[in-house]
């Protein structure tokens, strides 16, 4: 359904008792999230640094529905949506990778040395011990592809 129709998850959440997750990349950021939570157009909020432009307004993001008692879904991996994982007390889900045929998720992009988010043999993600948001950058690759 089209996130911008928010009356038609209203009606959804009200016919059904399963839990609807929304919006996905609704624009607004944390504020259209308050909206839907305020109209109870959503069970699941859901939110990531991509969707509402970066991990501050995330971080409201998650604040926000934990001052509603709403669950909030992390959308997406990386390092950024890891760290507000790991800081939140109300998430129950991690979006590790993306799937896809021509796409290798266990192969760390060109530039940096390691995975935001390595799995271990049981299952588990564990974030990054490296300073900052964690990440571990190839140097040398980005010395070899700047742009004059």
């Amino acid at each position: 359904m089209d996130e911008h129709s928010m009356s038609s998850y209203i009606w959804l959440c009200q016919q059904t008792s399963l839990p609807i997750c929304g919006p996905e990349t609704c624009e607004g950021k944390m504020h259209v999230r308050a909206e839907w939570i305020k109209h109870n157009a959503c069970d699941i909020s859901w939110a990531g640094v991509g969707d509402v432009g970066s991990l501050t307004p995330l971080m409201k993001t998650i604040h926000l529905c934990e001052s509603f008692g709403v669950r909030c879904e992390i959308h997406g991996g990386g390092f950024g949506n890891l760290a507000a994982l790991c800081a939140m007390r109300n998430g129950e889900f991690y979006e590790r990778g993306l799937l896809h045929p021509f796409i290798d998720y266990e192969e760390p992009a060109p530039w940096l040395n390691q995975l935001a988010d390595p799995m271990d043999d049981q299952g588990f993600v564990h974030i990054s011990q490296l300073p900052g948001s964690g990440m571990d950058i190839n140097w040398d690759y980005i010395e070899k592809n700047k742009v004059d």
